[in-house]
Order: structure tokens, then sequence, then C-alpha cells
């Protein structure tokens, strides 16, 4: 078996790379040992594409943790053990970690320690937008942030280089585009780290109590003050400056990350790429004051280009005022550029244009080619989420009131549309049973309390929030949709699985015990198939009309999961048909349920897109006419 591309043993070979292989590389070429994290898009192929590099490469030890505080943890601890280590995380994930984080940085790095955070400007799959920049300038640390997949493999393999030589924690910003687009990559050699590894019992450094964290403090000062010194001359930093003017006035842009690289673009669209200055920022903190001052004196008008808050516009518009300058030098940013979202090519182009005064016509796409069916986001046909909802809203019929379902973010968030309508709230992992917490403190036992979340999720953050609800005795169901697998981030695996990141056989976590383990009573715990409609709405009402914490695990496998493993067996699925003699039209299948492999006729009629089904059979539960049926072969 040959090795993958992105594993090849062969220095100058260019290869067209994913945005997260190519980040991979860099890890491996930089001699990195130790990496562990949590999947969340987009971040999620970066330790993926290294298990892949593991088989070739068994210095390599990965995992999945449980969420990103312990992933970081796991990594920061090989630090400590002086071996070259990252943490993987989406931005929201820097969150959960950021309680070590913030401390660790304090202490620093032995071994070279990198944080990657995935930043997810338009919320392509997250719950905000924030922009973890922020998180360099409150710890304290260098940011970095690479503007092609080929400056990510570099910037990332040199990453680890600066940490040791800083003793500093490195943080590796990255945004969607860089993540998931693609480029050409030009292999670098695989680095061979030829040193002592082992714990160095230096309890001053690794015990953070507030004594030792006094003296840590003032050290982490002065290893910004050192970063700040040679953030002039980092190598990913460049400065090209221009004495031509453009209808009378010297322009300067300043940006990093993907926006520099579309700048590029607009700039050479209108080809004025050598009539302007452009600094170009790797390091984005701490900033390179020398390069900006530079810019400052070559430039009438500065143009700071970046996706969501004004991180760098903020740091020009101090320097300028600490020059003396602002008066003198205008700096545009985000009175051009929106606060939000992600930048289109047509931003780039039209503000270009507006600003320097050259005439741009925006190109007008044709009406007809404008007009595209509305499409809400959907559960897959077959998913056993989507019966689990449909089985709550029909104890919700039965019971004649309206629960509160607070749900956690996953696959299953995507309840919240139409037909299913199952979710009243979402904030972040695990806050499904947190705040179910506080919800059933106020709200009348005439509505019951669902907090409604993921496997994954709920060794991620729900187990704290289930142990609050038992110990603080709150009223509430939690129900658990375990379909063994992390599907919106990729299908990754978790401790419920007890398949480790390299497909190895691990120990499985049986959720029914571990919540027993919580304190929840077993004569309160439910488990049963989703598939298996009737017998889910039967307990469920059980579940609903019990008192105290109770748990309900609804249990059934990821539907495009199970449908690769039939495929794999070469086994065909079920085959579901409508009875059209017995189909009345009624429409409770499409308009109650859901599932996207059932459609109508002109008649009204329903009819199931073989295509599409995955046989889950569920459908033929629903129909109030038994005219849906599987199909038996002869």
């Amino acid at each position: 078996m040959s090795k993958p591309y992105y594993a090849e043993d062969n220095p100058g070979k260019k290869i067209v790379m994913l945005g997260n292989e190519a980040i991979a590389r860099g890890i491996l070429e930089a001699g990195v040992v130790i990496g562990a994290g949590y999947p969340g898009t987009p971040s999620s192929e970066i330790l993926p594409t290294l298990a892949e590099m593991q088989k070739y490469f068994p210095h390599l030890k990965l995992e999945w943790s449980i969420n990103e505080k312990v992933g970081f943890e796991v990594a920061y601890g090989g630090s400590m053990s002086n071996v070259r280590s990252v943490a993987v995380m989406k931005h929201v994930g820097l969150n959960v970690a950021s309680d070590a984080f913030m401390t660790a940085c304090y202490a620093g790095a032995r071994g070279g320690m990198v944080v990657i955070s995935a930043d997810d400007p338009n919320c392509y799959s997250s719950q905000n937008e924030q922009d973890n920049r922020y998180f360099g300038l409150h710890a304290l640390v260098p940011v970095f942030e690479p503007a092609t997949p080929q400056e990510a493999k570099d910037m990332i393999k040199y990453a680890f280089d600066f940490s040791e030589e800083y003793h500093s924690l490195v943080l590796f910003r990255t945004t969607t585009r860089l993540n998931h687009g693609r480029g050409d990559i030009i292999l670098g050699e695989v680095k061979e780290i030829n040193r002592d590894y082992g714990f160095d019992w230096d309890r001053s450094r690794w015990v953070c109590l507030p004594s030792h964290s006094r003296v840590l403090r003032v050290r982490l000062l002065e290893r910004l003050e050192d970063i700040s010194e040679f953030a002039d001359e980092f190598p990913f930093n460049s400065l090209k400056l221009s004495k031509e003017k453009i209808n009378g006035v010297r322009y300067g842009f300043v940006a990093a990350g993907i926006p520099y690289s579309q700048l590029l673009d607009a700039l050479n669209f209108f080809g004025i790429t050598n009539k302007v200055s452009i600094l170009k920022l790797g390091l984005v903190y701490p900033p390179p004051k020398k390069l900006i001052k530079k810019l400052f004196d070559s430039t009438d008008e500065i143009v700071v280009v970046e996706e969501l808050e004004p991180f760098i516009e903020n740091i020009l518009k101090q320097l300028a005022l600490e020059e003396g300058i602002s008066k003198e030098l205008k700096i545009h940013g985000k009175d051009l550029f929106p606060q939000n979202g992600e930048f289109s090519a047509e931003i780039y182009l039209e503000n270009v244009a507006s600003l320097v005064g050259l005439p741009y016509e925006k190109v007008l796409v044709p009406e007809n080619m404008m007009i595209i069916p509305p499409r809400l986001p959907i559960l897959c046909p077959g998913c056993g989420h989507r019966a689990t909802f449909y089985a709550i809203k029909q104890v919700e019929k039965k019971m004649k009131t309206k629960f509160v379902n607070s749900s956690d973010i996953g696959c299953y968030t995507l309840a919240v549309y139409k037909p299913l309508e199952g979710i009243d709230t979402e904030v972040c992992m695990g806050g499904s049973i947190g705040l179910a917490n506080g919800i059933a403190k106020i709200q009348p036992e005439k509505n019951p309390v669902l907090a409604i979340l993921g496997d994954s999720t709920f060794f991620h953050s729900g187990i704290p929030a289930l142990i609050n609800a038992v110990y603080n005795k709150n009223n509430i169901l939690v129900v658990i949709l375990d379909n063994r697998s992390t599907s919106m981030t990729g299908f990754q695996d978790n401790p419920g699985t007890g398949i480790t990141i390299t497909k190895e056989q691990g120990i499985r976590v049986i959720i029914e015990d571990l919540v027993k383990g919580c304190g929840v009573s077993p004569d309160k715990i439910w488990v049963e198939d989703s598939n298996n409609l009737n017998k889910t709405i039967e307990k469920l009402e059980i579940a609903v009309k019990a008192e105290g914490v109770r748990v309900f695990i609804s249990r059934h496998l990821c539907s495009l999961v199970e449908a690769n493993q039939l495929r794999v067996q070469h086994i065909k699925p079920p085959i579901v048909k409508v009875d059209q003699d017995k189909c009345v039209g009624c429409l409770i299948c499409v308009n109650k349920f859901g599932c996207s492999a059932l459609n109508f006729d002109d008649s009204e009629k329903v009819i199931i897109d073989q295509a599409t089904c995955r046989g889950c059979k569920v459908c033929i539960d629903v129909c109030p006419q038994n005219a849906i049926y599987e199909e038996i072969e002869s």
C-alpha cells in the first residue's frame, strides 16, 4: 500500500493539498510527537491526516480528547516533557480550553507548543464568529496567521522552533477559507528531534500557585517584550513600499491571512499592485512597530483589511496616536470593510475602486440564474435524530402540553427547522443540560424541561451538568441521542465507540453506566432504538411523566455510517414503498416527519425516492393509513 501524498518522504515535490492537510504536513516536518484536540469544523481534518501519517511515522502519539480543554492539557503535558506538541481545535473550542491555556501561557513552553485555533467567519458551521486573535492579546502570547496553504505548512513548522527559542506558546490562527482551500505545496524534510524526553520536576514553573505565578507573570511579560523586538524580523512579515501616488494620494494596505491573498487579487485586477505600499503580516501580535512606522512615513492613507474585529486597525491607530500623527494620517478599516462575515471578492473590488477613485462596474448575475429554490438545512434521510424528535412531538401531543427543549450544538440542532421544530435553546457544547438546570427551577411542572444532546457532546461537557442536576435535585429529562459518531464534524469516533483516532480498538465507555455513575437512579434510565418508533414514544412518555433527574438514551447508528457499513458488506438496505391505493394524500409523513426521501406527485400521493431512502422504515410507523410498507424480495 502506497503512502498518502501528504506523508511522502520526497522533499521538493509539489503536491496540491487541502489547507488542513498542509498544516498536518508542517506539523510532521517539525518533528512533533504529541497531537491532541477535539473535532470541530473547520479544523477537523488536521489530526486525522496526522493519524494517517502515524502508520509511517510511529513516533506520533495522537488522540481525540473528550473536549478541547483536555486536548490542550494532553499537548501541554507533552511540552512539559520536552516534546513538541500541538493542540487542535476550532475557535469556540479555545473558550473551553482557555482555563488551562491562560495559565499555561505564564509557565510557557519547554518542548515547542502550538495551539491551532480555526476561526469561522460567516458562521459556516459555528454558533458565533469570534475573533481569536484577541486571545493572543489577552494571554500575552504571539499570534501567527498564514495567508496560503504553502505558508501554513511552512509557518507552523517554523512555529515550533520559535516556541522553543522564546519558551512561549504560539497561537496559530486560521480561518475556514484557508483550512478548506487547496493550493500547491512543496514538501520539506521530516525533522527528527534528537533530545532527551521526560518531565523535569521544575515545581516553581509547573505548579501555578500565586507565589509562583507572580514570578511567572514577570517572565511572560519579558518574553513578550523579546518577541516584540523581534517582530520586525519575523520571516513571514513583509513590507513593500511605493513612492507612487494615485490621484495625488500615497496609499498603503495592511493585511494578514486570507484577506492578504484576496487583497492582492483585487490590486492585481486594477493593475495597481506596484503603485501602493503593502504591509503583509504573518505575526499579527505583537505587531512589528518599526515596519508599521515605515509604512506611516510612506503613505497618506492606510487601509487595514481584516475579517471580523478591528484588531490590526486598533493597533495601527494606537501607534499613530503615540507617534503624534493620528490627525495627519488617515487609517481606514471598518469604515470600509464590514465587521461581520467572510469577505467576498466583490467587497475587495468595490472598496479598492471606491477608495482610489478607479472605475469599476459590478458584474450582475443574470436574473434567471439567481432563482434558487429555498431549502432549509435538514437531517439526513434515515437519521435516528428525526425519529426521536418526532417521538417527542407525539408525546407532547398526547400530553396536551408544550415542552421546553434545551439543545446542544450538533446534527440534531437542525431539528429547530420545520417540520420538527423541536429545539427551543442552543448556546454551546454541554449547554443543553446546564440551561435546563436553570429553566427547570422556574418553569411550571405542566411544561416538562428536556435537555437534548448527542453522545460525543455528552462526553465533551454534558457530564458535569448532569451531576449538577442530580446534586441539586433539578427536575429535568436528559435525552442523549447516541448515534455512535461525532457526525457533524466528520464522523469521528468518541469514547462511546471505543475506537481511537488511529482506528485501533480502545476501551468503550458505556453511556448508561456513566449516567448511573453520575448518580441517576437505574429505574430512571431508559434505552431504546430510535428507529423503533412506537417503543420510543411509549418509553419517552413514561420518562417525561416521571419526576427528578432521568435519562432517556435514544440509540441508533448514524445513517451515513450505517449506509457505508452496509455498502462495504455488500448488503442492500430494506426497500420501502408506498401503496398508492391506500395513500390518501394526508401528507403527514411529509409535513410532520419531514424525511427528504418522502415526496409527493401532482395528486398529492406520497412517493419515496429510492436513491435517497436509507431503508430505516420509520415512516411505516408514521403513516396513519398503513400505506407505507417494506417490500420483501422473493
